[in-house]
């Protein structure tokens, strides 16, 4: 444990480097440690109201619709996400706007100060600063985005209003594990007994609602308590006392949207129409979907899994609008990526590929094997090597979209802002 002094000098590049080296394990799934020093903290019971999200896809695209509705609304809404793309604030928003990094170091420096002897992981720590932070001002919504299953993360230890589960896939497989069923008694290890839980998945796995019959919840389900009604050119929802016709259509997938809305349902909350058609429109997330550069047309998503490259692969067709695909892909090595890459075959022109560095990194010869069926296919040792030959073949008529971890994402991000840089200079 550092002193006082010590705490104090700490700049937030400091805080990130003293947490990584604090526990044997980044991830290390169990409430013990965590709920000890919450409940020394009293972080426990927030006067907020608290909505936890947990899923396998669709969380933060739930969450980030939930607080720009909320926001718009006037009330005060704090998130807590993960991971970041870029820059280690994103994890937490405050009335949609990234918090100081002094707040960080403020709140580091009072979890250093009350887990005494208590070890715990980089997840943990930055869990319970953000609640922490939470803490320290007046607010009517906290959105906690589960960061990995459900029952033993770090956030279940904040007791919810309403918990959600958007998605159940197989995804984390070391963590846990291929059996569905177990993955969704998992998630939905946030629900409380009597307490309030949105299903967004009309196919969800039967676990979840076992779950929820055995803590007699009071459910919103999709495909049981609400339906969503699609249109040509618009979609309704159909809730147990809330109805909305003529709803756009998002870029972002609809059953998150319908996820959300069952969710202000829930809190009781009836938004009215026009402004939740205006939240629809303007629902964007960083790295779903997220067109970097439009002449020529560059998009990075953060697809990692099959369920999330099949959303990619039937966005995809209207994102290109008639233009040749190169997609450039790398993906960690303990990701199923048959399936991950399957959904694009098809429509992929190019495939550009590499590896990833880091311990769950693959140097690429796995995604290469995956691929080896495909007539265009160029291995690079590096992902910026892949990036830059892929941007020398863009013109009008070819795109490039960037898929395969939020690793991927963040370096050709990083990658494509400091080229911007340069090229204004």
């Amino acid at each position: 444990m550092s002193s006082k002094k010590e705490t104090q000098s700490r700049s937030l590049a400091d805080w990130l480097c003293y947490l990584e080296a604090q526990h044997h394990s980044a991830i290390d799934l169990g409430l013990e440690r965590v709920a000890k020093v919450a409940e020394h903290a009293k972080l426990r019971h927030l006067d907020a109201t608290v909505i936890t999200v947990a899923g396998t896809n669709g969380k933060g695209s739930t969450c980030a619709l939930l607080e720009q509705i909320l926001v718009a609304q006037g009330y005060q809404v704090a998130v807590y996400s993960s991971p970041h793309i870029l820059d280690y604030r994103e994890r937490v928003r405050i009335n949609g706007q990234l918090p100081e990094a002094d707040a960080f170091c403020q709140s580091f420096s009072a979890i250093e100060e009350l887990r005494q002897e208590t070890s715990l992981s980089y997840f943990e720590f930055g869990t319970l600063a953000a609640v922490w932070m939470f803490t320290q001002q007046p607010l009517d919504y906290v959105i906690l985005e589960v960061g990995l299953g459900g029952r033993l993360d770090a956030t279940n230890i904040v007791e919810p209003d309403v918990s959600v589960v958007t998605t159940v896939a197989v995804d984390h497989v070391d963590w846990l594990g291929d059996d569905i069923q177990q993955i969704g008694r998992e998630k939905a290890g946030i629900f409380r007994e009597n307490g309030k839980v949105v299903v967004g998945d009309c196919n969800i796995v039967s676990s979840v609602l076992e779950c929820s019959a055995q803590l007699n919840c009071n459910q919103l389900a999709a495909g049981k308590e609400y339906q969503l009604e699609k249109e040509a050119d618009s979609w309704a929802y159909h809730g147990v006392k809330l109805n909305y016709q003529g709803l756009p259509y998002p870029r972002l997938p609809l059953v998150n949207a319908g996820t959300a809305i069952a969710t202000l349902e829930h809190l009781g909350l009836e938004i009215p129409s026009a402004d939740l058609s205006k939240a629809i429109k303007e629902w964007q997330l960083a790295g779903r979907l997220q067109v970097i550069s439009d002449k020529p047309l560059v998009v990075v998503d953060v697809a990692h899994n099959p369920q999330s490259a099949n959303y990619l692969s039937s966005q995809l067709p209207s994102l290109a609008n008639g233009r040749k695909i190169i997609a450039l892909c790398a993906m960690l090595g303990d990701k199923d990526m048959q399936q991950s890459v399957q959904p694009l075959v098809g429509m992929v022109d190019q495939w550009h590929i590499s590896g990833l560095a880091g311990p769950r990194g693959d140097d690429g010869s796995a995604l290469a094997s995956c691929l080896a069926s495909q007539a265009s296919l160029t291995r690079y040792p590096q992902l910026a090597q892949a990036y830059f030959a892929a941007l020398k073949l863009l013109d009008d008529n070819t795109m490039l979209i960037v898929f395969g971890s939020f690793f991927t994402v963040a370096e050709i991000l990083e990658l494509s802002s400091s080229a911007t840089a340069e090229s204004s200079h």
